[in-house]
Protein backbone atom coordinates (compact mmCIF):
# COMPACT_ATOMS: atom_id res chain seq x y z
CA UNK A 1 0.00 0.00 0.00
CA UNK A 2 3.26 2.15 0.95
CA UNK A 3 4.92 1.16 -2.00
CA UNK A 4 1.67 1.77 -4.38
CA UNK A 5 1.02 5.35 -2.56
CA UNK A 6 4.80 6.72 -3.65
CA UNK A 7 4.54 5.73 -6.68
CA UNK A 8 1.64 7.35 -7.53
CA UNK A 9 2.97 10.80 -5.71
CA UNK A 10 6.27 10.23 -7.67
CA UNK A 11 4.13 10.54 -10.64
CA UNK A 12 2.52 13.31 -9.64
CA UNK A 13 5.23 15.46 -7.79
CA UNK A 14 5.41 18.04 -9.87
CA UNK A 15 1.17 18.59 -10.60
CA UNK A 16 1.22 18.52 -6.60
CA UNK A 17 4.00 21.10 -5.71
CA UNK A 18 2.20 23.55 -8.13
CA UNK A 19 -0.97 23.15 -7.11
CA UNK A 20 0.20 23.48 -3.40
CA UNK A 21 2.34 26.84 -4.38
CA UNK A 22 -0.39 28.20 -6.53
CA UNK A 23 -2.97 28.27 -3.42
CA UNK A 24 -0.40 29.24 -1.15
CA UNK A 25 0.40 32.35 -3.97
CA UNK A 26 -3.45 32.85 -4.02
CA UNK A 27 -3.66 32.91 -0.25
CA UNK A 28 -0.70 35.42 0.37
CA UNK A 29 -2.31 37.55 -2.33
CA UNK A 30 -5.43 37.81 -1.20
CA UNK A 31 -3.99 38.21 2.69
CA UNK A 32 -2.04 40.97 1.38
CA UNK A 33 -4.83 42.72 -0.67
CA UNK A 34 -7.46 42.41 2.37
CA UNK A 35 -4.23 43.66 4.90
CA UNK A 36 -3.40 46.65 3.16
CA UNK A 37 -7.56 47.78 2.38
CA UNK A 38 -8.08 47.76 5.97
CA UNK A 39 -4.58 49.62 6.72
CA UNK A 40 -6.43 52.52 4.11
CA UNK A 41 -9.60 52.13 5.78
CA UNK A 42 -7.80 52.97 9.02
CA UNK A 43 -6.14 56.23 7.23
CA UNK A 44 -8.90 57.54 6.12
CA UNK A 45 -10.89 57.64 9.20
CA UNK A 46 -8.11 59.42 10.51
CA UNK A 47 -7.66 61.77 8.06
CA UNK A 48 -12.09 62.35 8.49
CA UNK A 49 -11.48 62.70 12.30
CA UNK A 50 -7.97 65.31 12.06
CA UNK A 51 -10.56 67.16 9.81
CA UNK A 52 -13.46 67.40 12.20
CA UNK A 53 -11.16 68.50 15.16
CA UNK A 54 -9.56 71.21 12.45
CA UNK A 55 -11.09 74.82 13.19
CA UNK A 56 -11.35 77.93 11.36
CA UNK A 57 -12.88 76.21 8.23
CA UNK A 58 -16.36 76.95 6.88
CA UNK A 59 -19.23 74.15 6.34
CA UNK A 60 -17.72 74.39 2.48
CA UNK A 61 -14.35 73.65 3.55
CA UNK A 62 -15.12 70.76 5.42
CA UNK A 63 -17.08 69.20 2.42
CA UNK A 64 -14.87 69.65 -0.19
CA UNK A 65 -12.11 68.33 2.39
CA UNK A 66 -13.77 65.38 2.91
CA UNK A 67 -14.47 64.93 -1.02
CA UNK A 68 -10.85 65.19 -1.44
CA UNK A 69 -10.49 62.28 1.11
CA UNK A 70 -12.62 60.08 -0.25
CA UNK A 71 -11.75 60.65 -3.94
CA UNK A 72 -8.22 59.76 -2.83
CA UNK A 73 -9.55 56.75 -0.76
CA UNK A 74 -11.34 55.80 -4.23
CA UNK A 75 -7.80 55.95 -6.23
CA UNK A 76 -5.99 54.32 -3.46
CA UNK A 77 -8.34 51.06 -3.79
CA UNK A 78 -8.16 50.99 -7.85
CA UNK A 79 -4.31 51.26 -7.14
CA UNK A 80 -4.24 48.28 -4.51
CA UNK A 81 -6.80 46.04 -6.62
CA UNK A 82 -5.25 46.78 -9.88
CA UNK A 83 -1.49 45.72 -8.42
CA UNK A 84 -2.98 42.59 -6.26
CA UNK A 85 -4.86 41.46 -9.77
CA UNK A 86 -1.03 42.20 -11.81
CA UNK A 87 0.83 40.04 -9.17
CA UNK A 88 -1.44 37.64 -9.09
CA UNK A 89 -1.67 37.19 -13.28
CA UNK A 90 1.86 37.27 -12.94
CA UNK A 91 2.60 34.62 -10.29
CA UNK A 92 0.08 32.15 -11.58
CA UNK A 93 1.37 32.95 -15.31
CA UNK A 94 5.02 31.66 -13.83
CA UNK A 95 3.13 28.75 -12.44
CA UNK A 96 1.30 27.95 -15.25
CA UNK A 97 4.88 28.47 -17.82
CA UNK A 98 6.55 26.00 -15.08
CA UNK A 99 3.54 23.50 -14.97
CA UNK A 100 3.54 23.25 -18.54
CA UNK A 101 7.54 22.88 -18.56
CA UNK A 102 7.40 20.11 -16.35
CA UNK A 103 4.65 18.64 -18.60
CA UNK A 104 6.81 18.69 -21.46
CA UNK A 105 10.07 17.19 -19.55
CA UNK A 106 7.53 14.42 -18.91
CA UNK A 107 6.39 14.26 -22.25
CA UNK A 108 9.76 13.55 -23.70
CA UNK A 109 10.87 11.19 -20.56
CA UNK A 110 7.67 9.03 -21.80
CA UNK A 111 8.85 9.60 -25.46
CA UNK A 112 12.70 8.61 -25.16
CA UNK A 113 10.94 5.16 -22.99
CA UNK A 114 9.10 4.23 -25.77
CA UNK A 115 12.09 4.91 -27.70
CA UNK A 116 14.04 2.51 -25.45
CA UNK A 117 11.43 0.02 -26.32
CA UNK A 118 11.22 0.26 -29.61
CA UNK A 119 15.14 -0.32 -30.34
CA UNK A 120 15.18 -3.14 -28.02
CA UNK A 121 12.26 -5.07 -29.97
CA UNK A 122 13.69 -4.13 -33.24
CA UNK A 123 17.41 -5.48 -32.18
CA UNK A 124 16.45 -8.18 -30.41
CA UNK A 125 15.65 -10.72 -33.85
CA UNK A 126 18.87 -9.94 -35.34
CA UNK A 127 20.98 -10.19 -32.16
CA UNK A 128 19.02 -13.50 -31.51
CA UNK A 129 19.84 -14.44 -35.16
CA UNK A 130 23.82 -13.61 -34.84
CA UNK A 131 24.45 -14.84 -31.41
CA UNK A 132 22.78 -18.35 -32.72
CA UNK A 133 24.99 -18.22 -35.21
CA UNK A 134 28.13 -18.11 -33.42
CA UNK A 135 27.05 -20.69 -30.86
CA UNK A 136 26.77 -23.24 -33.63
CA UNK A 137 29.84 -22.19 -35.21
CA UNK A 138 31.54 -22.78 -32.17
CA UNK A 139 30.31 -25.98 -31.02
CA UNK A 140 31.03 -27.17 -34.69
CA UNK A 141 27.58 -28.29 -35.40
CA UNK A 142 27.17 -26.35 -38.80
CA UNK A 143 28.37 -28.76 -41.65
CA UNK A 144 31.07 -26.84 -43.97
CA UNK A 145 29.34 -26.72 -46.96
CA UNK A 146 26.88 -24.25 -45.17
CA UNK A 147 29.30 -22.23 -43.33
CA UNK A 148 29.85 -19.95 -45.82
CA UNK A 149 26.12 -19.30 -46.78
CA UNK A 150 25.38 -19.07 -43.02
CA UNK A 151 27.96 -16.24 -42.16
CA UNK A 152 26.41 -14.54 -45.34
CA UNK A 153 23.20 -14.18 -43.51
CA UNK A 154 24.82 -13.31 -40.22
CA UNK A 155 26.77 -10.45 -41.84
CA UNK A 156 23.37 -9.78 -43.46
CA UNK A 157 21.92 -9.61 -39.47
CA UNK A 158 25.11 -7.14 -38.56
CA UNK A 159 24.28 -4.98 -41.62
CA UNK A 160 20.80 -4.52 -40.32
CA UNK A 161 21.72 -4.19 -36.76
CA UNK A 162 23.92 -1.32 -38.13
CA UNK A 163 21.00 0.53 -40.03
CA UNK A 164 18.31 0.63 -36.95
CA UNK A 165 21.24 2.28 -34.86
CA UNK A 166 21.89 4.41 -37.33
CA UNK A 167 18.45 4.96 -37.87
CA UNK A 168 17.92 5.80 -33.76
CA UNK A 169 20.60 8.42 -34.20
CA UNK A 170 19.38 10.12 -36.69
CA UNK A 171 15.66 10.13 -35.24
CA UNK A 172 17.55 11.35 -31.98
CA UNK A 173 19.44 13.90 -34.31
CA UNK A 174 15.96 15.25 -35.30
CA UNK A 175 14.53 15.55 -32.52
CA UNK A 176 17.02 17.51 -30.83
CA UNK A 177 16.53 20.39 -33.34
CA UNK A 178 14.30 23.01 -33.68
CA UNK A 179 11.75 21.72 -36.37
CA UNK A 180 12.23 25.32 -38.36
CA UNK A 181 15.85 24.77 -38.02
CA UNK A 182 16.48 21.64 -39.50
CA UNK A 183 14.07 22.62 -42.62
CA UNK A 184 16.39 22.79 -45.71
CA UNK A 185 15.13 22.71 -49.45
CA UNK A 186 15.68 18.81 -49.93
CA UNK A 187 15.52 17.24 -53.69
CA UNK A 188 13.16 14.45 -53.30
CA UNK A 189 14.36 12.17 -56.30
CA UNK A 190 18.05 12.20 -55.45
CA UNK A 191 17.33 11.47 -51.79
CA UNK A 192 15.09 8.71 -52.30
CA UNK A 193 17.62 7.32 -54.57
CA UNK A 194 20.69 7.46 -51.95
CA UNK A 195 18.46 6.10 -49.43
CA UNK A 196 17.39 3.04 -51.56
CA UNK A 197 21.01 2.52 -52.42
CA UNK A 198 22.04 2.18 -48.77
CA UNK A 199 19.41 0.46 -48.03
CA UNK A 200 20.47 -2.13 -50.53
CA UNK A 201 24.07 -2.24 -49.41
CA UNK A 202 22.60 -2.70 -45.78
CA UNK A 203 20.23 -6.09 -46.46
CA UNK A 204 17.35 -4.01 -45.45
CA UNK A 205 15.25 -5.82 -48.05
CA UNK A 206 12.75 -5.72 -50.11
CA UNK A 207 12.04 -4.24 -54.38
CA UNK A 208 10.99 -1.06 -54.52
CA UNK A 209 9.86 0.60 -57.74
CA UNK A 210 10.64 4.41 -57.61
CA UNK A 211 9.45 4.84 -61.45
CA UNK A 212 6.66 7.85 -60.49
CA UNK A 213 9.11 9.94 -57.78
CA UNK A 214 9.56 13.25 -59.95
CA UNK A 215 12.28 15.44 -58.90
CA UNK A 216 10.96 17.74 -56.24
CA UNK A 217 12.12 20.43 -53.77
CA UNK A 218 10.97 19.89 -50.57
CA UNK A 219 11.69 21.76 -46.99
CA UNK A 220 12.28 19.14 -45.41
CA UNK A 221 15.01 17.76 -42.54
CA UNK A 222 17.40 15.03 -43.96
CA UNK A 223 17.88 13.48 -40.66
CA UNK A 224 13.82 12.95 -39.49
CA UNK A 225 12.55 12.75 -43.23
CA UNK A 226 15.24 9.37 -43.45
CA UNK A 227 13.84 8.28 -40.72
CA UNK A 228 9.96 8.62 -41.84
CA UNK A 229 10.97 6.73 -45.17
CA UNK A 230 12.84 3.95 -43.37
CA UNK A 231 9.77 3.08 -40.94
CA UNK A 232 7.42 3.14 -43.56
CA UNK A 233 9.43 1.36 -46.22
CA UNK A 234 10.60 -1.45 -42.99
CA UNK A 235 6.62 -1.29 -42.51
CA UNK A 236 5.81 -1.92 -45.96
CA UNK A 237 7.98 -4.71 -46.28
CA UNK A 238 7.39 -6.46 -43.03
CA UNK A 239 3.41 -6.37 -43.84
CA UNK A 240 3.21 -5.80 -47.32
CA UNK A 241 4.76 -8.82 -48.54
CA UNK A 242 5.98 -8.40 -52.32
CA UNK A 243 6.63 -5.12 -54.33
CA UNK A 244 6.67 -2.19 -52.52
CA UNK A 245 5.90 1.06 -55.17
CA UNK A 246 6.60 4.74 -54.54
CA UNK A 247 4.44 7.22 -56.58
CA UNK A 248 5.31 11.10 -56.15
CA UNK A 249 2.82 13.57 -56.94
CA UNK A 250 2.43 17.48 -56.82
CA UNK A 251 -1.54 18.10 -54.53
CA UNK A 252 -3.05 21.17 -53.90
CA UNK A 253 0.52 22.94 -53.46
CA UNK A 254 2.30 20.54 -51.21
CA UNK A 255 4.49 17.54 -52.73
CA UNK A 256 2.46 14.13 -51.61
CA UNK A 257 4.57 10.53 -51.53
CA UNK A 258 2.32 7.52 -51.74
CA UNK A 259 4.10 4.04 -50.36
CA UNK A 260 2.15 1.39 -51.75
CA UNK A 261 1.76 -2.29 -50.97
CA UNK A 262 0.10 -5.79 -51.64
CA UNK A 263 -0.04 -6.98 -48.45
CA UNK A 264 -2.30 -7.74 -45.84
CA UNK A 265 -3.81 -4.59 -45.81
CA UNK A 266 -6.37 -2.96 -42.57
CA UNK A 267 -10.10 -2.04 -42.00
CA UNK A 268 -10.39 1.27 -43.56
CA UNK A 269 -11.72 2.69 -40.31
CA UNK A 270 -8.87 1.71 -38.29
CA UNK A 271 -6.13 3.99 -40.67
CA UNK A 272 -5.78 6.57 -37.03
CA UNK A 273 -4.82 3.52 -34.79
CA UNK A 274 -2.37 1.96 -36.79
CA UNK A 275 -0.49 5.94 -35.03
CA UNK A 276 -1.46 5.05 -31.75
CA UNK A 277 1.88 3.91 -29.53
CA UNK A 278 -0.35 1.57 -27.71
CA UNK A 279 -1.28 -0.89 -30.01
CA UNK A 280 1.39 -2.93 -31.76
CA UNK A 281 -1.13 -5.11 -33.94
CA UNK A 282 -2.59 -6.86 -32.00
CA UNK A 283 -6.31 -5.45 -31.88
CA UNK A 284 -9.14 -6.17 -34.48
CA UNK A 285 -8.14 -4.80 -38.25
CA UNK A 286 -4.13 -4.06 -36.71
CA UNK A 287 -2.39 -6.11 -39.10
CA UNK A 288 -0.56 -3.34 -40.36
CA UNK A 289 2.32 -3.07 -38.08
CA UNK A 290 0.71 -0.42 -35.75
CA UNK A 291 3.04 0.88 -33.11
CA UNK A 292 5.94 3.42 -32.03
CA UNK A 293 7.27 2.95 -35.41
CA UNK A 294 4.77 4.93 -37.81
CA UNK A 295 3.68 7.12 -34.46
CA UNK A 296 7.99 8.38 -34.37
CA UNK A 297 7.20 8.63 -38.50
CA UNK A 298 3.82 10.83 -38.03
CA UNK A 299 5.42 12.87 -34.84
CA UNK A 300 8.49 13.97 -37.45
CA UNK A 301 6.03 14.59 -40.51
CA UNK A 302 4.60 16.99 -38.56
CA UNK A 303 7.64 18.73 -37.24
CA UNK A 304 8.26 19.55 -40.77
CA UNK A 305 4.93 20.93 -41.23
CA UNK A 306 3.57 17.60 -42.79
CA UNK A 307 1.84 14.62 -42.16
CA UNK A 308 1.45 10.95 -42.68
CA UNK A 309 -1.92 9.57 -43.04
CA UNK A 310 -2.66 5.39 -44.06
CA UNK A 311 -5.46 4.06 -46.25
CA UNK A 312 -6.96 0.52 -47.24
CA UNK A 313 -9.90 -0.96 -49.28
CA UNK A 314 -9.90 -3.66 -46.49
CA UNK A 315 -7.63 -6.82 -44.88
CA UNK A 316 -5.73 -8.72 -47.27
CA UNK A 317 -5.98 -5.87 -50.10
CA UNK A 318 -2.62 -3.60 -49.61
CA UNK A 319 -2.30 -0.49 -48.04
CA UNK A 320 -1.07 3.36 -48.95
CA UNK A 321 1.20 5.20 -46.62
CA UNK A 322 0.75 9.51 -48.13
CA UNK A 323 3.62 11.47 -46.83
CA UNK A 324 3.02 15.52 -47.28
CA UNK A 325 5.41 17.58 -47.28
CA UNK A 326 5.59 21.49 -47.98
CA UNK A 327 6.92 22.22 -51.32
CA UNK A 328 9.93 24.73 -51.01
CA UNK A 329 9.50 27.76 -52.97
CA UNK A 330 10.26 27.34 -56.77
CA UNK A 331 10.49 23.42 -55.90
CA UNK A 332 7.99 22.66 -58.53
CA UNK A 333 8.93 19.39 -59.95
CA UNK A 334 10.98 19.20 -63.32
CA UNK A 335 12.50 16.72 -65.85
Amino acid sequence: MRLGFRQWFAERAELIVLGFTLVVTATLVGWWTILLGGEMRDNEMLERQLLAAQAGLDAGQVEQRQLDIAARHDRRNVMLVGESTLLGLLLSGSLVVLFLLAQRRKQQREDMEKLLQFTSHEFKTPVAGVKGLLQSLAIGSIPEQQRAELIRLGQIECDRLEHLAETILAYQRAMARDPREGLKPLDTAQFIEELLAHRARTGSGGTVDPASIGAVQVMADRDGLRVILENLLDNAHKYGGGQVQLAGAMRDGHWQLDISDQGRGFEPDSAEKLFDVHNRGSGEGMTHGAGLGLAIARQLARRMGGDITAHSPGPGKGAVFRVTLQVAAGGAAHG
